[in-house]
């Protein structure tokens, strides 16, 4: 209930900063939530890539969504005077990064690391 507060709370410059806390409480009882949620995604997994190969088509068109089979991308096993200027290239590149500041990049953000797990 506390959390529909503050999400359906109209939004004023005056309340917005008011209860900073309240407004983080609700971030990480969304971020709890979505934690569930991708654990019942998870789980659920294994039996959506079965239902999936059992319509044996590439393209499932419902009435909420469609899946389409997609092939992840590739991997190579490159020569090794070519995974050595790979080498060389990266230690260039971060020297280069040492040295100048970036054209862009760098916002500003924020990380949650929940402390409590759901049950």
């Amino acid at each position: 209930m506390k959390l529909e507060k503050t999400l359906n709370a109209p939004t004023t410059p005056a309340n917005a900063l008011l209860d900073p806390t309240a407004i983080l409480d609700a971030m990480i009882e969304l971020r709890f939530q979505m934690a569930a949620l991708e654990q019942q995604m998870q789980a659920l997994q294994p039996a959506f890539f079965a239902a999936c190969l059992a319509l044996n088509t590439d393209k499932i068109a419902l009435e909420r969504a469609t899946i389409a089979r997609r092939l992840t991308p590739g991997q190579w096993a490159y020569p090794i005077d070519l995974v050595a200027q790979e080498g060389a290239l990266k230690q260039l590149k971060r020297q280069f990064q040492q040295a100048h500041e970036p054209i862009g990049g760098r916002e500003v953000t924020w990380a949650i690391k929940l402390l409590l797990t759901t049950a």
